[in-house]
């Protein structure tokens, strides 16, 4: 009897517990921002007996077929370790399930698909790993199921009797904290109703006690859990300020290079410069010398004239004192001496203007003269610049001559575009193709830098490329294969080391090889990736998150992607130029972005091909508005 009556009270618990506490993912974003939070916090109330996880302190999840927004959710929360142990969460990728049970290191799966849960289950049985499941419908074979309620809310059920199976504990705030539903608790109740059967007294002392130490724990943890997002929410500010300062610091090497090498190459010109300023400006001293002089001698003429004038009154007032003294007497001596003094003073006069007018002609030879030197030295300045200019088209006609034509490029692919606007005259992005056998290889490149420097780099990718290609067969040609011998040729060609000082010269690229028999492609890529869409739906393959060129975290091959194509595919390949441009919105600079990219692709995707580049280019120059290109712009689209 008295069994029954536990049994019937622990059901009652169970049940006020369930219905009393609020589901976790409540106010949480979106369903996937809500499973990813679960996927990052479930593991914090699991114990692998053998001690698999305490002894590495890390906590690798997997993630198989799994939808992007989740994963980088979950990549998002897991910069931060776990809070009470400081165990880091490590995030792992896979496109299969055998790829996934491969890897000894994963202690969690997250298996939204069906069929992969099911194979995953076969394959990982007896293996202290846990599998988290979505929307699996037989609950009686699961150990850890989410389900997407029709309010946008996601909860969780959990099957405590498979995970011990597995040789892994529960802690219980499991269900307290993460609000989660032990679908086996029947089994639970019978084991825990045969132990409380000897503590019946002492549970029904301290059960009040409990409760309140529950609702004291769960109030502490909710402070706790409030806390972490608050420090979380500063570790994610203080990380975009080292994103940005790093990314202004790489900014600042690369002007230093560009500057350097300009520098080199004008050297000469900017000392012919210096020189000639240094000419221009002791002739405009002289030049102001001569200004003072003259002023000072118009200011001498000026007296001297108000002097004579002065002299003419007082002559005049003495005229006609002698007049009126000795009219008839002194006539012809008064006109006599007139003569004279007018005379004298018309000499005086004479010989100052003469001086005047001598020194003026002299001062304005010396101002022709000086004025012929500076226009001839501003001509040479401006013929120089022209030659600069001149060298640099010349270099254009060079690089567009090693780039293939689009002729070549029609030949393998009758329907694209190429979209190129350099920023300055020459680029440091470029595209290429050659055929190997009946197979054709086409990328496009972005090089460090842009202008002259961007242009020599891209003259050596093209060069090894070719070079690269040519001891290659159809055979045994591989996307990856070509950028993993691109990279190591670069760095070899550049003399990188890794040293801390060194210049950090590569490219980013995307690279495809068309196989038309098999309607396949092959992808490899560095930073750049490729966009596929396909019956209106945009498909990213990501690349390899390292440049051509040295880095310190690089892998010893570039991922080689095999893709079925179909007729009316979209095929896109392009550099950051494009996403990284600058307009103006609501009165402030903004970014294009890569998401609006996408986005504005599947709206022009089913235009004809020089539609679309039409469009493209349109669409960015209105963005930009009057704001000046900030660099080199690439998009190459095929459609097949």
């Amino acid at each position: 009897m008295k069994l029954y009556k536990l049994y019937g009270i622990l059901t009652a618990l169970f049940v006020c517990l369930a219905f009393s506490i609020p589901v976790y993912s409540q106010n949480r974003g979106t369903q996937s921002e809500q499973k990813a939070d679960l996927l990052y916090n479930i593991p914090k109330y699991l114990i692998w007996e053998n001690g698999r996880q305490s002894q590495t302190q890390f906590m690798t999840i997997g993630l198989v077929n799994t939808d992007e927004e989740i994963t980088k959710a979950l990549k998002k929360n897991a910069k931060k370790p776990y809070p009470s142990t400081g165990t880091r969460v490590i995030v792992k990728e896979f496109l299969s399930v055998e790829d996934a049970v491969s890897d000894k290191s994963v202690n969690v799966y997250y298996l939204p698909y069906t069929g992969d849960f099911v194979s995953a289950s076969n394959l990982l049985k007896y293996t202290p790993v846990v599998l988290i499941s979505d929307n699996y419908p037989n609950m009686s074979e699961v150990m850890i199921d989410f389900s997407d309620e029709k309010s946008g809310l996601v909860t969780f059920a959990y099957n405590s009797t498979n995970i011990k199976r597995e040789g892994i504990s529960i802690l219980p705030n499991l269900t307290k904290v993460l609000h989660g539903e032990d679908i086996s608790k029947d089994d639970i109740i019978k084991e825990q109703s045969e132990q409380l059967s000897l503590k019946e007294d002492e549970l029904n002392q301290k059960l009040k006690l409990l409760e309140e130490k529950e609702k004291e724990i769960f109030q502490k943890q909710q402070q706790i859990e409030i806390q972490n997002r608050n420090m979380a929410i500063q570790s994610r500010g203080i990380q975009n300020q080292v994103e940005k300062l790093e990314r202004q610091k790489q900014e600042m090497r690369s002007l230093k290079i560009q500057q350097d090498r300009i520098s080199k190459e004008l050297q000469e010109t900017e000392n012919s410069l210096a020189k000639k300023n240094k000419e221009v400006s002791q002739v405009s001293v002289e030049l102001e010398k001569q200004k003072t002089l003259l002023q000072e001698q118009q200011t001498a003429a000026r007296q001297q004239q108000q002097h004579i004038d002065q002299i003419n009154d007082a002559i005049s007032i003495k005229e006609n004192e002698l007049k009126q003294l000795n009219i008839k007497n002194r006539l012809l001596n008064n006109i006599l001496l007139v003569s004279i003094v007018v005379s004298v003073i018309f000499l005086v006069m004479l010989f100052f203007i003469a001086k005047l007018y001598i020194g003026k002609r002299r001062d304005n030879q010396i101002l022709e003269l000086q004025n012929e030197k500076i226009e001839k030295q501003n001509t040479e300045i401006t013929a120089q610049k022209d030659k600069i200019v001149e060298s640099i088209r010349y270099a254009q006609k060079i690089q567009q001559a090693v780039m293939p034509p689009e002729e070549y490029f029609s030949k393998y692919l009758p329907d694209h575009f190429i979209m190129l606007k350099p920023k300055d005259i020459v680029s440091g992005d470029f595209y290429w193709g050659n055929h190997v056998g009946e197979k054709f290889v086409f990328t496009a490149a972005d090089c460090t830098g842009h202008g002259v420097p961007g242009a020599f780099m891209s003259l050596l990718g093209i060069a090894f490329l070719n070079d690269i290609t040519a001891r290659m067969t159809a055979e045994n040609i591989t996307a990856g294969d070509i950028l993993t011998i691109l990279r190591s040729n670069i760095i070899t060609y550049l003399r990188q080391s890794g040293k801390e000082d060194e210049q950090k010269d590569g490219m980013d690229m995307a690279i495809c090889v068309y196989d038309k028999k098999q309607s396949k492609i092959q992808y490899a890529g560095a930073h750049n990736p490729l966009i596929i869409i396909r019956d209106n739906t945009l498909t990213q393959t990501d690349a390899d998150e390292m440049p051509i060129g040295y880095y310190e975290n690089q892998t010893d091959k570039f991922t080689n992607h095999e893709i079925d194509i179909k007729k009316g595919d979209m095929l896109y390949m392009f550099s950051d130029g494009y996403s990284d441009q600058f307009g103006i919105v609501d009165g402030k600079r903004r970014k294009y972005m890569i998401r609006n990219f996408r986005d504005f692709l599947l709206k022009i995707h089913n235009l004809e091909l020089k539609e679309q580049k039409q469009r493209l280019d349109d669409n960015i120059e209105n963005w930009r508005g009057n704001l000046k290109q900030l660099d080199d712009i690439l998009v190459v689209g095929v459609r097949f």
